[in-house]
């Protein structure tokens, strides 16, 4: 994206969230500096016909590091949900809503890792008939969201006991024992009947090797342009890529540029890498978008 006179950029995106030409797009991005002197940016998403999808705001020119409210809306216009970021973390309460604009969960964010399953404290839910199933972080909730439909019971605000649940497109389902909020067990079960058991939520992707290798390898094979050394470039490139359930990396692309040629070269460096480990969601293999910086200095 280029910024115009007025601080403001538009890219146009394909269903699949790639770019694409203003006679031919799905949907298009308006990124914005809200003024001079300080580093606040937002990040607004159309849909064809103008209507707005999200509003996300920043504390960087690259998009990376959300911070301020982040809100999502139904085609209506009513808000879908509100998310509160603190340097990149979600903090405070979170709210989401049905399409009528009725309320459907009122939760918090700790500051705990991701990956536990207490980083979200339950408070209120509702269901779609405006029935209060969840009180004050007790009750029972069955949710039939955008990718999962769950069931299972709440205690002071965390899950507990059994829960169960299945993708919306019916490609597996799960059941999941809690205390006290943690994870105990889980075994997903696939289309097919393939069993996968794990006692994390989420595992993030990683280099066989691990980072470490990772980075050695890519200090010692890359290969910078004779004018990176002429001109003493120093500075950082940001790269993100999708690592897909094979542990591949695919579709690279530069978030922060330092020049084509160093572009070129970090990519080059970044796909010729053996594989990684996939990231893993419920014990079962997915793909996982990753973003990476490669620091240089040539100024020596």
């Amino acid at each position: 994206m280029v910024f115009g006179q007025e601080m403001s950029a538009i890219k146009y995106l394909d269903s699949l969230g790639k770019p694409a030409t203003k006679e031919n797009f799905f949907k298009y991005e308006v990124f914005k500096k809200e003024n001079l002197e300080q580093e606040k940016y937002t990040l607004q998403t159309f849909d064809k016909e103008n209507h707005i999808i999200q509003r996300y705001s920043y504390s960087d020119a690259e998009a990376q590091k959300l911070n301020g409210e982040s809100i999502t809306y139904y085609k209506n216009g009513n808000k879908r949900s509100l998310i509160t970021y603190d340097n990149g973390k979600p903090v405070g309460t979170f709210f989401t809503w049905y399409e009528n604009g009725n309320p459907k969960e009122e939760s918090s964010y700790f500051d705990v890792s991701w990956g536990s399953a207490k980083h979200q404290k339950m408070i209120n839910y509702w269901n779609e008939k405006g029935e209060k199933t969840v009180n004050n972080g007790n009750g029972f909730l069955e949710s039939y969201g955008d990718y999962l439909n769950e069931r299972g019971n709440y205690r002071n605000g965390f899950k507990d006991g059994k829960w169960t649940g299945n993708s919306l497109k019916n490609t597996f389902s799960y059941e999941e024992t809690y205390t006290d909020g943690e994870l105990v067990s889980g075994v997903s079960i696939e289309s097919d009947g393939t069993k996968n058991e794990y006692t994390s939520l989420e595992v993030k992707p990683e280099p066989i090797k691990g980072m470490g290798h990772f980075y050695k390898y890519i200090s010692k094979n890359f290969n910078a342009p004779n004018s990176a050394y002429k001109n003493k470039i120093q500075g950082k490139i940001i790269v993100a890529f999708v690592v897909d359930k094979e542990g591949k990396i695919t579709e690279p692309k530069i978030v922060k540029s330092l020049g084509t040629e160093l572009d070129n070269e970090a990519i080059r460096i970044l796909t010729s890498y053996e594989n990684w480990k996939p990231a893993l969601q419920k014990g079962r293999k997915v793909r996982c978008s990753f973003n990476i910086p490669i620091q240089l200095d040539f100024s020596r």
